[in-house]
């Protein structure tokens, strides 16, 4: 039987960008990655040096990736996931993780160098050994230096990866689009360069799967939902061509829990925002295959016939599982 290796799920400072003084963090000598992950940050950051997409792990190899959102706070709960975290990679290690944004509350950092990176980031997650290929939320945002300072931390970091705003790479069987969701959802500039991307590149893509991450979701059954008309922009905007393109999974945070959504079009969503903000409570059932408003991480492992996605609680129970064979996802919900 084929071996399982664990994935955990996570660019230069723009011209002219002001920090505000912070205490400063120092760079992290780099260790190298744990097992057989090949760390392609640096081959993320030059897009075109080369014929072909970054590969994490050959395309013959099952992948494991831990993926969360909605964390960065530096507060007790985001801690207990992130020890969680670690106990479960002591048994079933990761291969590389994935952010789903909100990765600093609540307005970001300043700079590259802000002490928060030691506390917030590097104490946290650097204990697991490997590189986490992380998104910008909305609270990414509401410090306009933010974006670039977490895109730049990326050369001083071994665990954090941040190249662009968007980007696209190989892992195992899969391939993973990591999208900046918050110009979809407000309908801001750069919109529609991102959306002809994002098109452009599933269309191009020879994958087993596909898989495209970030922040905002289509579908939610906590308490963004229905009450938010943006979340209408991203069904609007971004769901024809994820069904259109056949996108396998669309993996989000946003709210603050954990949920397992029906597929529409063939494609599952999850959300995985309990990485240690606040808990918030599930407002609706609709279209759920499951859900709970805890604190807790996501499992994705991916073989060539066979997708398993699994939430994990601090205690490092299994909340929830899931699995389904390439080309016959679960049944459809009806949407209105």
């Amino acid at each position: 039987m084929r071996r399982l290796i664990p994935i955990l799920i996570l660019a230069a400072l723009a011209p002219g960008c002001a920090f505000r003084p912070e205490a400063e963090a120092s760079p992290r000598a780099w260790r190298g990655p744990v097992g057989d992950a090949a760390d392609i940050c640096a081959a993320l950051t030059t897009p075109g040096s080369g014929a072909s997409l970054p590969a994490v792990l050959p395309s013959d190899r099952p992948v494991r990736v831990l993926a969360f959102g909605d964390f960065g706070d530096g507060g007790r709960d985001q801690s207990a996931v992130a020890r969680a975290m670690e106990r479960y990679a002591r048994q079933h290690r990761f291969d590389f993780g994935l952010t789903l944004g909100d990765n600093f509350y609540p307005q970001g950092l300043a700079s590259p160098m802000a002490g928060r990176w030691d506390r917030d980031w590097e104490a946290m997650y650097d204990p697991l050994g490997i590189r986490i290929y992380a998104t910008l939320g909305n609270h990414d945002y509401q410090r306009r230096a933010s974006p670039d300072a977490e895109i730049a931390r990326s050369r001083l970091s071994s665990s954090w990866c941040l190249p662009r705003r968007y980007y696209t790479f190989m892992a195992g069987p899969v391939q993973f689009f990591a999208l900046d969701t918050n110009p979809i959802a407000r309908n801001r500039t750069p919109v529609r360069e991102q959306l002809a991307w994002l098109r452009s590149a599933l269309r191009a893509s020879r994958a087993t799967w596909k898989v495209v991450y970030g922040h905002h979701p289509v579908y939610t059954g906590g308490e963004h939902g229905e009450a938010l008309g943006y979340l209408a922009g991203m069904r609007e905007r971004l769901l024809p061509i994820l069904k259109e393109e056949r996108v396998d999974v669309y993996l989000t945070g946003h709210d603050h829990d954990l949920e397992a959504l029906k597929p529409e079009g063939g494609v599952v969503f999850f959300v995985s925002g309990g990485g240690g903000k606040d808990k918030r409570p599930l407002k609706t059932d609709r279209c759920r295959a499951w859900g709970r408003s805890v604190y807790g991480f996501t499992v994705l492992e991916a073989r060539k016939d066979e997708m398993t996605v699994r939430y994990v609680g601090t205690d490092g129970e299994v909340l929830y599982e899931t699995s389904w064979k390439k080309g016959s996802p679960p049944a459809d919900c009806s949407r209105p």
